[in-house]
């Protein structure tokens, strides 16, 4: 799994970085930003150097905060399709091995919702089926595949068309894609919860299935309250303006 966020001006050695995304995982920590001269920098850190620890430390209340409401929300998207997550107790100490524990927390309880989605899907049987559903003006993306894409929290998708195909009669195959025009932004396995997610943004569900216009309406809910609060965090800790 892979933790995207924008972040905060960060220091590295002797060059300062502003307008900064971040990517966390388990090995490697990513930097891009615009250094000093006005241009883009990057910097790729083992997870355990001295400057990755440094990135980590000086934002882990930060990387706390923003954790702890997407795990709020991937556990209330799982209650609204019958999945119980039982929350797990990370207790803090390292900050690098808390992070990654963090993560790796997160990365199960998107698989739960993966399998309760995946039943949903199957139960209903989509069949054969490409369709375009006009999304809100602004999708937002939280999750990418298994990875936190924040940085579509902070720079949704604006004025995208959701499109769907499905490739199979019974059990449900296929991809959810946004695009604008002829660009595609994300694409998902159908059965992903991030799927799910962006399922939600669609401005009539019914259009996809009828039987999924409650639970993708609820969803919904729960993914724009996420979200504001998740801006109200960034905002907070001067991530975005």
């Amino acid at each position: 799994m892979e933790f995207l966020a924008p972040l905060s001006p960060v220091r590295i050695g002797d060059r300062g970085l502003s307008n900064v995304r971040v990517s966390i995982s388990d090995k490697y920590v990513f930097i891009i930003g615009i250094g000093p001269d006005g241009g883009y920098e990057e910097r790729l850190m083992e997870i355990g150097s001295d400057d990755a620890r440094q990135v980590i430390n000086n934002n882990m209340n930060y990387f706390r905060d923003i954790l702890d409401k997407i795990d709020e929300l991937v556990i209330n998207i799982g209650r609204e399709i019958g999945v119980d997550i039982k929350t797990k107790n990370t207790s803090s100490g390292d900050p690098i091995q808390y992070l990654i524990n963090r993560l790796s927390d997160h990365d199960e309880y998107l698989r739960l919702v993966g399998n309760g989605w995946r039943r949903i899907l199957d139960s209903i049987r989509l069949g054969r089926i490409s369709r375009n559903l006009t999304g809100y003006d602004r999708i937002y993306v939280t999750h990418g595949g298994n990875n936190i894409t924040l940085n579509l929290v902070a720079e949704p998708i604006e004025g995208g068309i959701i499109e769907v195909i499905t490739y199979t009669e019974g059990k449900t195959t296929g991809i959810v894609r946004v695009r604008i025009g002829e660009d595609v932004v994300i694409k998902a396995d159908i059965k992903s919860p991030s799927s799910l997610i962006i399922l939600s943004q669609a401005r009539d569900p019914c259009q996809l299935s009828e039987k999924l216009t409650n639970l993708l309406i609820s969803v919904r809910g729960h993914v724009i309250n996420a979200v504001n609060e998740l801006l109200g965090i960034m905002k907070h800790y001067g991530v975005v303006p």
